[in-house]
């Protein structure tokens, strides 16, 4: 079973300490989610709790991308995922570029979780179709393996299209694994049909054991049956050994928990960090 820690939402005073000690007590991962921005009228609702209000604007965010290079300065072992990264926010070579170096300047650490996004507003805010957003998705994942892979890429699709074109450096890892974030219908099928993994929110082990299943006769479906789908959720339950095999017995590979989680003896980085050590020794060093 593979741990990760979610920085969201994390003070960056937190991130460096928090993620040079998590890599050194054997966490696998460190997670960063993404928004570009919250905007103060919403009218769309949060999928994955429709009774949860709106996110409140004021929100400090932060690009995942530089974050998580920020930690990968300070870390050598960890994996650095975005949890997830919204595909249809920008043009495919801009998150091509984006992710390649990152991925290079930590010698072949990014996991990249990719999402349609839920949120209409935000997708308006910067001239994003949202009615296309899961085909457009699709063609971005496509433009993107290519970029990462061929010498040179010349690309005429349905939404995109560009000349002949060089993009080095390629990432060390390539291409880079693909996970797909969402609960949707059409966000399993995706996974299935074009990720390396999924990426669930919020599922108890009971909940996500059917959904494995699921996911599992869709990537039969897909002609994929043969190769891995690693499935990555979002802790739901205590974080103890007993929950965690539960979890790898429905079929998770990884579970992340949230970074302000371990702050139980007070807001601070020095108990933040004391929480990650406690956890290790009493919970990670025993999967």
């Amino acid at each position: 079973m593979k741990i990760g820690l979610t920085f969201f939402p994390t003070r960056p005073q937190f991130m460096v300490p928090m993620a040079k000690r998590a890599d050194e007590l054997g966490f696998e991962s460190i997670w960063a989610p993404e928004h570009l921005v919250f905007p103060t009228k919403v009218t769309s609702q949060y999928p994955y709790n429709p009774e949860a209000g709106p996110p409140l604007p004021t929100t400090p965010l932060f690009d995942p991308l530089i974050a998580l290079t920020y930690v990968a300065a300070v870390t050598s072992r960890v994996q650095l995922g975005t949890g997830v990264y919204i595909l249809p926010l920008r043009h495919p070579i801009i998150t091509a570029r984006a992710v390649a170096s990152l991925d290079v300047l930590s010698q072949g650490r990014v996991l990249l979780g990719i999402g349609v996004g839920w949120l209409k507003e935000e997708l308006e805010a910067v001239d994003s179709d949202f009615d296309n957003r899961g085909p457009r998705t699709d063609e971005i994942v496509e433009v993107m393996r290519r970029l990462w892979t061929e010498p040179t890429v010349a690309h005429d699709g349905k939404f995109y299209s560009f000349p002949e074109v060089g993009f080095e450096p390629k990432p060390v890892r390539s291409p880079v694994p693909i996970l797909v974030g969402g609960e949707t219908g059409p966000a399993l099928r995706r996974a299935a049909r074009i990720g390396d993994g999924w990426f669930g929110m919020g599922h108890t082990p009971d909940k996500v054991r059917d959904r494995v299943r699921h996911l599992q006769s869709l990537r039969e479906a897909a002609g994929r049956g043969d190769e891995p789908l690693e499935i990555t959720v979002q802790c739901a339950v205590p974080p103890t050994v007993e929950n965690f095999r539960k979890y790898e017995d429905a079929g998770v590979d990884r579970v992340t928990l949230s970074a302000r989680s371990f702050a139980t003896k007070g807001r601070t980085v020095e108990s933040s960090v004391a929480g990650l050590e406690e956890f290790a020794g009493e919970v990670l060093s025993k999967l």
